[in-house]
């Protein structure tokens, strides 16, 4: 889309390098992560979260494309992925009750994260002028979102 090249870059670039450094730091822990399925999980929708901000940063950077084509990408990508970190989420809660999880439970940025994606297509299929607009605190929460969940995973796992 004209004028977000910058911002979808920007956002791609720092989504990529978390999921970076998450990994690195996962690998550190590799062994006290592989003992609770709950801890599993919360690293997986961690990462996902930031692998949604990295493909929605590729789909706003994909040349000569129509609002409209953009807004079903965008509409599919947060009901794919708002599904995903739903049955993540529910497969965590039916695990254990861990204090991790509970905490992880209060910054989950599912439905924010999702809804944002699903209303932003909405909004562009619609033709609204400003929807694109919609995508920055979106992208802002689930980056925001992504690093506290890390934060507190890794703090939890060496504490």
């Amino acid at each position: 889309m004209p004028g977000w090249e910058t911002f979808a870059v920007v956002t791609g670039g720092v989504a990529g390098a978390l999921v970076g450094l998450f990994f690195v730091a996962v690998s550190i822990h590799a062994q006290e992560i592989m003992r609770s399925v709950d801890v599993r999980i919360r690293a997986g929708q961690t990462v996902v979260i930031f692998g949604v901000v990295m493909l929605s940063a590729v789909l706003l950077t994909v040349p000569s494309q129509s609002p409209r084509a953009l807004g079903a990408e965008l509409l599919a990508l947060g009901v794919v992925f708002g599904g995903l970190l739903e049955l993540l989420e529910r497969r965590a809660k039916s695990v254990t009750a861990i204090p991790l999880g509970r905490l992880l439970e209060r910054v989950n940025a599912n439905v924010v994260v999702a809804g944002g994606l699903v209303a932003t297509g909405a909004l562009l299929l619609a033709e609204i002028d400003w929807a694109l607009l919609v995508v920055v605190p979106t992208t802002c929460f689930a980056l925001t979102s992504g690093l506290t969940s890390a934060w507190f995973l890794l703090t939890r796992l060496s504490g």
